[in-house]
């Protein structure tokens, strides 16, 4: 009875008095939910409930500094006053304001553990403004990105962020590491995630962080993150839906609704695309549907519940290869992807949030031939059955000074089977601890010091009669940002990320449908990536915005599919990369032309020990939009090129072997340039649209000998019913 005694006088103090309020919307008096309410002279603070309440206890009569801030609004603070007794309830209301800068929650119940200063955020707002439907077309606008694919809704997407990764076939080589709610969603076998599985009808924001991230979340984050948010603040009972029809028999349909139960709050989305494709086999059917369950449990007590499963078809596209026209793929997939999400969280030890999450992500493929297969084409069908664990658990502590403190651990399980590992492994499996903590502290006026430190301990067993594997890294960053004025900061980082070898690129043994053997080596070590980067941005009103960013990346015993004979993963050691980015958005152009915006990034990669050319990295990108209105149709006009890049052509007879190594040539692809538009017209609460991509019909490749679509239109119809 003594330790209870102790136990409940330590979680739950005696009330003295208490704060209590209620915060709204300046538009429309709706309650606001999960703002952090403070009172900046003393250590006490809380968050709103789902009716937008909140209650600070245990507090002496006096004056305090009470501060509310809420993702998209405007920070509110006022001076009040504490009485022993009677104090009147609060209302506090919030006013709008754009999110370019502000900080972000990762699921809306705690700070981010991101560096809001460097992060990019894109709400459902923009999605919709841009007429983007998948991942994969949102991130190839973006700077500093670039995208190889075979079509967008393909599977074998290669994501690359300021050069980190280039294109192998099945995806392999990825380094950025996608997060669903702040938990990874990686396929074990290839490392790389169904890009195009997370449905973003159920999206409220996409954080994109560029550059190392291993400090937070360990292997695959060293070329950056990229964090889908699924959607917990919208209004109760609203129910939208879209709907559009295209080119190639593209059909879309969109759907959404919520509302709250009792004390729960229910979101559900549904979703399905089609499309018979551009060119032979490049067809695809997308059908996917989410749940998601948040509630509160009092005033501090949070958790949800969510659940993901997509079902897709995708035809396998050839290569288009004049010298050998006989190479056309007559394979398909069939994959399931599953992702369920649990979250809870709850105040302890003074102030401070623990909060745990487990995700289970399970991935089945099946890849078969087409029903008109050439008997001498057909390979038979091929499976793949892969499934993530994962459980994370954070305490963080919140100071008077605006200082978070979070300390972290980390477990994972990651299995896979799948026909084309080499049968001596029989099922591989990863294993992953690892514990990790982050400081962000303001000092003297201007300054802010963010730093963090991530152990990872990886082993990886590839089958019984063999030895287990342990990769260890230490992935430290420091951050210091310098905010002079509101409106203008720079910034400088230093962080180290790593990767641990893929289960394929370990184990694989697989010959293709165009005659490459592919190799795994079981040798392989972790590779390590270095990177320093200054940074300037600038902010206006109407949301004007430019920035500047100079970065340089070292790359050590980076993993790399070698096109020898077999194909296989090696380390390449010493690989350096440099570059540039700088753009502006939202500028006003003379004579009432309307608004600009343009990025661009400059790559400069190199082999420092001479083992031949980085592929697939042009130098530069240059992404321009204009926009304008009239007479209320918005029109938007953007221009995209891309300078010409290498790749090394292993579909070519003409492979001499040179030191006993197999040279394949290198060749170039050359460079691209597209213009795509948009018209749209809102009444009421329909909004209509019209895209027409690469007006012009310009023929391209991302990838070698995958010839892109020429020009295609999309028309699409969205409403809100309330």
């Amino acid at each position: 009875m003594k330790h209870l005694f102790f136990f409940t006088l330590f979680f739950y103090p005696v009330f003295a008095g208490n704060i209590s309020g209620i915060v709204i919307d300046e538009s429309n008096n709706n309650p606001l939910f999960g703002a952090n309410v403070s009172l900046s002279n003393l250590n006490r603070g809380s968050a709103t409930n789902n009716n937008g309440e909140f209650v600070i206890t245990d507090i002496s009569p006096g004056i305090y500094d009470l501060e509310v801030s809420v993702i998209g609004y405007k920070n509110y603070s006022k001076s009040i006053t504490v009485r022993q007794d009677n104090n009147p309830k609060l209302i506090v209301v919030m006013h709008r304001e754009p999110l370019t800068w502000k900080a972000i929650n990762v699921i809306g119940m705690s700070p981010s553990k991101h560096s809001p200063e460097i992060t990019q955020i894109i709400n459902q707002d923009n999605l919709m403004k841009n007429g983007i439907f998948t991942l994969s077309g949102l991130l190839r606008t973006l700077h500093g990105f670039d995208l190889q694919m075979a079509h967008e809704y393909g599977r074998n997407v290669n994501i690359s962020i300021r050069g980190s990764s280039d294109y192998k076939p099945g995806g392999y080589n990825n380094r950025v590491l996608l997060l669903v709610d702040g938990l990874p969603a990686s396929i074990p076998n290839s490392g790389a995630p169904d890009w195009n599985a997370i449905p973003l009808e159920n999206i409220e924001r996409i954080e994109v962080v560029r550059g190392p991230a291993s400090s937070l979340y360990g292997h695959n984050s060293m070329g950056g993150v990229i964090n889908m948010v699924t959607k917990s603040n919208i209004p109760n009972n609203l129910l939208t839906y879209q709907v559009g029809f295209g080119s190639f028999n593209n059909n879309v349909f969109q759907l959404n609704y919520n509302r709250n139960v009792k004390n729960i709050n229910v979101f559900t989305s549904g979703g399905y695309n089609s499309s018979s494709g551009h060119r032979f086999n490049a067809h695809h059917k997308n059908i996917r549907g989410s749940l998601k369950l948040k509630s509160q449990i009092g005033n501090y007590r949070k958790w949800s519940l969510s659940v993901i499963i997509t079902k897709s078809s995708n035809g396998q596209p050839g290569f288009d290869y004049p010298e050998n026209p006989a190479i056309i793929s007559y394979r398909q997939s069939e994959r399931t992807s599953s992702y369920l999400h649990i979250f809870y969280s709850r105040p302890i030890i003074n102030d401070g949030i623990l909060s745990s999450s487990i995700g289970l992500n399970q991935f089945n493929t099946i890849y078969n031939d087409r029903n008109d297969t050439p008997s001498e084409n057909i390979q038979g069908q091929t499976k793949y059955n892969d499934q993530i664990i994962i459980w994370r658990n954070e305490y963080q502590k919140f100071f008077t000074d605006k200082s978070i403190l979070t300390i972290g651990t980390e477990a994972g399980f990651d299995g896979s089977r799948s026909d084309v590992i080499n049968a001596i492994y029989v099922q591989p499996k990863q294993r992953t601890i690892a514990a990790f903590t982050q400081f962000k502290k303001p000092f003297k006026e201007y300054w802010i010091l963010d730093i963090g430190l991530r152990c990872d301990y990886r082993e990886v067993q590839g089958g019984d009669l063999y030895p287990k594997k342990l990769y260890q890294a230490i992935s430290p960053k420091l951050n210091i940002y310098f905010k002079p004025h509101p409106s203008k900061q720079y910034h400088l980082s230093l962080n180290r990320g790593f990767r641990a070898p893929s289960i394929s690129e370990l184990f694989l043994e697989h010959e293709s449908s165009y005659g490459l053997q592919f190799r795994g080596n079981p040798n392989l070590q972790p590779e390590f990536m270095t990177a320093a980067e200054i940074g300037f941005k600038a902010m206006r009103e109407r949301n004007q915005a430019w920035f500047l960013n100079m970065f340089y990346n070292y790359y050590s015993n980076m993993i790399d599919f070698v096109y020898t004979i077999p194909v296989e993963s090696l380390n390449r050691t010493n690989v350096e990369g440099f570059g540039l980015e700088f753009g502006f958005s939202n500028i006003v152009l003379p004579l009432k032309l309307g608004f600009m915006s343009m990025n661009y990034s400059y790559l400069q990669m190199k082999d420092m020990e001479n083992n031949g050319p980085t592929l697939y990295r042009p130098r530069h990108k240059v992404k321009v939009g204009f926009e304008k209105q009239v007479r209320k149709i918005n029109i938007r006009i953007s221009f995209n090129y891309k300078s010409p890049q290498q790749y090394e052509n292993f579909l070519s007879s003409d492979h001499p072997i040179i030191d006993n190594i197999v040279r394949f040539p290198i060749e170039t692809i050359p460079e691209i340039s597209l213009v795509d538009l948009k018209v749209s017209k809102r009444i009421s609460n329909i909004e209509m649209s019209l895209n027409i991509n690469n007006i012009f019909n310009k023929d391209y490749v991302l990838i070698q000998h995958y010839p892109m679509p020429g020009k295609t239109w999309q028309i699409n119809l969205s409403k809100i019913i309330k």
